[in-house]
């Protein structure tokens, strides 16, 4: 269900011919759901909607950029612009600009290597940056430091507790019998793209049973507990970007 200033929305009332396909097949997700999305206004939703189109983008750009899979111990990144550090993570050299970085990875995939949570944040930045443009995305996000879910506030990653997914989401499929000596396929941060089909980095653009199939032989030896989909949601902040947005 969808609620602007507290009234439910309407959706035969607006122009959806103003949407892409894209935007039209969310909108009647969420209209159909039985969560509640609550908006101060229709930009706020239709950002939403905007914004979503670019995660999913991005998802795509990600999985074609040749980036590898890494642990936080083997990861790697383009030296030229960013800095490695003891931990794993990667922090933007001096005089970098921000937009710069983010593009880096998707135009220069070979020359990183990550795990999936920072895939995710990866993904996030890439469709603010699309979304807002280059200068917008700067002076919101003036330094990057990506290692696991560490991301800027600005972004407001937060966590719901749901199976009413949408495209754009970053779910989880927890595996919960994962062999000791692989702890990074204890599970998989995977965007939602659409249908059933689903981006984990290091595992592709597949449907469900695919990513669970993949994690059950990272189980340790005997193991009949299958991997599976949590109801474990993870979203930027969409209504506190959508202030910066000017269609």
């Amino acid at each position: 269900m969808i609620r602007i200033n507290g009234q439910r929305l309407q959706i035969e009332t607006l122009n959806l011919s103003s949407l892409s396909p894209e935007q039209q097949r969310i909108l009647k997700l969420m209209d159909g759901y039985r969560d509640v999305f609550d908006y101060a206004s229709l930009h706020e939703l239709y950002f939403e909607l905007y914004l979503r189109v670019h995660i999913i983008r991005a998802s795509y750009f990600l999985n074609e950029s040749g980036a590898s899979f890494a642990t936080f111990t083997t990861s790697y990144c383009n030296d030229y612009l960013w800095y490695r550090t003891g931990r794993g993570g990667f922090y933007l050299r001096p005089g970098v600009p921000t937009h710069v970085g983010i593009n880096d990875i998707f135009n220069n995939g070979t020359l990183y290597a990550f795990e999936c949570a920072v895939a995710i944040v990866i993904v996030f930045y890439k469709a603010v940056l699309d979304a807002l443009g280059p200068a917008v995305f700067n002076r919101l996000f003036p330094h990057v430091y990506l290692f696991s879910w560490e991301a800027d506030s600005n972004l407001g990653m937060h966590a719901h507790v749901s199976t009413d997914y949408i495209p754009g989401d970053c779910v989880y499929f927890d595996n919960p019998d994962f062999n000791r000596a692989t702890p990074e396929w204890r599970g998989e941060n995977a965007i939602l793209m659409n249908g059933d089909m689903y981006f984990g980095h290091g595992i592709g653009i597949v449907e469900a049973s695919t990513i669970i199939g993949f994690l059950n032989e990272k189980r340790f030896p005997g193991s009949r507990r299958s991997a599976f989909l949590n109801n474990f949601i993870v979203r930027p902040h969409f209504r506190y970007l959508s202030q910066f947005y000017r269609s």
